[in-house]
């Protein structure tokens, strides 16, 4: 493993502090990479304000994707989606905020497979960007997270996506690490 910017596809492991500009510095770079017309991006956010993610991105890289979606996962969501909510960030691309329970990982993954699907059959190249597996583990085993990261991240393979996952190494022992860590193609150390 290694500590530098990843290549055309994969799965990404960023270790880095929860609240640094390493991160979302490094977060950013990972998101950015081609221009914004020819991108879709799937956010998978714990605790996150989705219209706070549209203006972040406004902000730092101006114009938006051509197809965002937000997958809010929060124990205060409804499982379920809220397809197509409106949102009173500078979106100038099609922005859809879904939302998912912390606690039900099963729910979790059925969003994120639609979510995929739908992004997939764009025809453009897609990002993404899991925030966090330290939120993650919050809410469920490292076992459960480990079966659920493999799965995520073989459905990421399979469309050729550019995914990064966000982990703060100071939350976890180094048991936790190194069996998270087994289900990504690399890691990232800003």
């Amino acid at each position: 493993m290694s500590k530098h910017t990843p290549a055309k596809s994969g799965n990404f492991l960023v270790l880095a502090p929860a609240m640094s500009d390493e991160k979302a510095d490094q977060c950013h770079d990972l998101l950015s990479g081609e221009s914004p017309e020819n991108v879709d991006l799937l956010r998978i956010v714990y605790h996150r304000s989705p219209d706070r993610l549209v203006d972040e991105w406004a902000d730092r890289a101006g114009a938006q994707p051509s197809n965002t979606v937000i997958l809010s996962v929060d124990d205060r969501a409804q499982s379920g989606s809220i397809g197509g909510e409106k949102l009173s960030g500078e979106a100038d691309g099609t922005v859809e905020v879904l939302a998912a329970n912390p606690n039900d990982l099963t729910g979790l993954g059925m969003e994120l497979n639609n979510a995929l699907t739908a992004l997939s059959e764009t025809g453009n190249d897609v990002y993404v960007c899991f925030d966090s597996v330290t939120a993650m583990l919050q809410f469920v085993d490292t076992e459960s997270a480990y079966k659920f990261l493999h799965m995520l991240t073989g459905q990421f393979h399979k469309v050729d996506a550019v995914a990064h996952f966000h982990l703060d190494p100071s939350a976890h022992d180094d048991q936790t690490i190194s069996r998270i860590k087994t289900t990504f193609d690399d890691l990232i150390e800003p």
